[in-house]
């Protein structure tokens, strides 16, 4: 966009917003004065992510307030909300193994590498097997379930309690067997456990054995000696960290050119029980002490903090912070960066911990939207395209018999898939199966909605940079010639699976790239992903067609089995998606086999 008028721009403070052709928003800033800010985006010596949202941007609008702490504020809850592309992206590390509770009527404890919101999740451990140890210690306390749904509705159905209920590691809510208050008494003396709670459990269970040992009950005794081995065995996977019992938060940063890291220890009595690692990428490292107020609320809009959080930067608004989070969690709260003692020491391993961080983003480099960008611009330069291209739309056909015949729309922008772009088409102009009519009939219904001016789907409205289609020569054939109908000027290729080979409208031979180029692994990477999206629907749509009397056709499926599958699963969908155990329930393994067999072939 042109650089605009200074006498346009408010002198208040407020949020500025850079918006796209279609409206959206592109990025959002804050400023003290919105006149001595806006401007410098227009300079010269500019960073390349700025460049690039200045040539993006079409507008920028301002909505100003009262002073700069309510410009922060309303700048956090525009971002949550929008999301826009260039603002400050947290990427969380979930590599480390977490202990898992879940949000049910009968909440499941279990280890998982990945973390679900929805879930309250302690950790992270140094490895897989400590966190299973330390949950395996704790569930001989406090006998929660650790099976999975399916497990858990057949042994509902069942009224019959597993194997789990029999040794004691279950308290087998399946069955009832339990209470849901001292259900629920268990799983918060284990949320309490993973919060830096343990030496209170150890402290009663050793004066329980005490207890029991002066007045000579020495099989109680000895019962509690062994909880306190399970105790002190559970909570040994908690890293010690300093030698008196204080409870704080430690925020180590490291800055490079490209983006920032973070590494936050949550520290309670003296131990580790949590930490989360994020990293960003501010479209200004050289500002990015603006950005950390809204790392911080972040950080702890889940996580419960301390009343002590240390930070290894400073940075503007810490009063502003640290009132928005005593507001949210009842209680005062203080940010300091210590400069000497036991907590600079903290600062120190948090910030060493965010360096290492730093080695292992460097790796995940291929994900930075600089260097995505370089391959599309080497992409454009390869195939000798109008435009680099931001915006790919791929597509491809699957077809089985008449009947199912889908087409497949999948987008990336900027490199990284865009799932929420995805569309799909069942074909209805012709009847049969021909691949060449199936593509004309796709790309005209999506291409189409490209003329209209009321276009409201976010997908369908925006143009592509590059149509990739999966096929030869034929198949570009029927995409090209749907463009000239409705005369659009967008590049359109070919890459055909056998050789990677690359074909381009009126070009005779087919263009090869380097098998280790980033531009042919972005090509192969969407067209791969329109093939699975469009066989993912294909198979939806057969198992949604599938009746009581194809399952009879299934061989050694009988007018019984089929009742109790009926009578089991309800839907041929749940029917689908059954394991070999399960259905080894109500069926020989025979057919048991025959069914999953046919399925996975579906």
């Amino acid at each position: 966009m042109d650089k605009i008028s200074t006498k346009e721009i408010p002198e208040n403070p407020g949020i500025y917003i850079f918006k796209d052709k279609y409206n959206d928003p592109l990025y959002v800033g804050k400023a003290k004065n919105l006149r001595k800010r806006v401007p410098s985006y227009f300079r010269e010596n500019t960073s390349w992510k700025i460049k690039r949202l200045i040539s993006e941007a079409i507008e920028i609008s301002f909505v100003t307030s009262k002073n700069e702490a309510d410009a922060l504020l309303a700048e956090y809850s525009f971002i949550q909300q929008y999301k826009p592309k260039y603002n400050v992206r947290l990427k969380d590390d979930k590599s480390y193994p977490y202990v898992t509770v879940t949000n049910e009527t009968w909440p499941r404890a279990y280890v998982s590498r990945s973390i679900n919101e929805k879930n309250i999740n302690f950790g992270p451990f140094p490895f897989i097997g400590a966190a299973r140890r330390s949950l395996d210690h704790l569930i001989n306390i406090f006998p929660v379930r650790t099976c999975t749904k399916n497990v858990f509705e057949r042994h509902q159905k069942l009224n019959k309690p597993c194997l789990l209920f029999d040794i004691n590691k279950c308290s087998g809510p399946c069955v009832n067997a339990i209470d849901q208050e001292s259900y629920k008494n268990m799983l918060e003396n284990i949320e309490n456990f993973y919060s830096g709670k343990s030496d209170m459990y150890v402290n009663n269970k050793i004066a329980d054995m005490k207890k029991y040992s002066a007045n000579q009950e020495y099989e109680k005794a000895n019962e509690a000696k062994k909880l306190i081995e399970h105790l002190e065995n559970a909570r040994s996977t908690q890293t010690l960290m300093v030698s008196n019992t204080k409870s704080v938060d430690v925020i180590g940063i490291d800055v490079s050119n490209l983006d920032v890291v973070i590494s936050c220890l949550l520290i309670r009595s003296g131990r580790i029980i949590g930490e989360v690692k994020k990293t960003f990428e501010p479209i200004d490292t050289k500002k990015h002490d603006e950005y950390l107020p809204q790392i911080i609320l972040s950080i702890f809009s889940e996580n419960q903090p301390s009343e002590e959080i240390l930070v290894s930067h400073s940075f503007p608004f810490i009063e502003l912070i640290q009132e928005q989070l005593s507001e949210k969690w009842g209680r005062k709260i203080e940010l300091k960066t210590p400069k000497q003692g036991w907590k600079k020491e903290l600062l120190n391993t948090a910030i060493i911990d965010a360096k290492e961080l730093r080695r292992v983003v460097n790796f995940r480099r291929r994900t930075d939207l600089e260097f995505r960008t370089r391959s599309l611009e080497q992409l454009k330069n390869k195939l000798n395209l109008t435009n680099v291209p931001y915006r790919i739309e791929a597509y491809d056909i699957s077809n089985l018999g008449p009947e199912y015949r889908v087409g497949s729309m999948v987008v990336m922008e900027d490199g990284l898939s865009k799932p929420s772009m995805y569309r799909k088409f069942h074909i209805k102009s012709f009847q049969g199966q021909d691949d060449f009519k199936s593509m004309e009939e796709v790309l005209f219904r999506r291409l189409r909605r490209l003329t209209k001016n009321n276009e409201n789907d976010p997908s369908f409205r925006r143009k592509p940079d590059l149509i990739l289609i999966d096929g030869g020569k034929g198949q570009l054939s029927s995409a090209k010639g749907v463009l000239d109908h409705l005369q659009l000027e967008i590049d359109v290729v070919g890459l055909a699976k056998r050789e990677e080979e690359i074909f381009k409208p009126f070009q005779k031979e087919s263009i090869l790239l380097n098998k280790n180029s980033e531009a042919l692994f972005t090509l192969q990477n969407i067209r791969d992903e329109a093939h699975r999206f469009a066989i993912n629907e294909n198979r939806r749509l057969r198992i949604k067609n599938f009746d009581k009397q194809t399952l009879l056709n299934i061989e050694g499926v009988g007018t019984v089995s089929s009742k109790k599958i009926l009578d089991k699963y309800k839907s041929i969908e749940k029917l689908s998606k059954a394991t070999y155990e399960e259905l080894e329930e109500i069926l020989t393994p025979n057919i048991a086999r025959k069914i999953i067999n046919y399925f996975n072939n579906i």
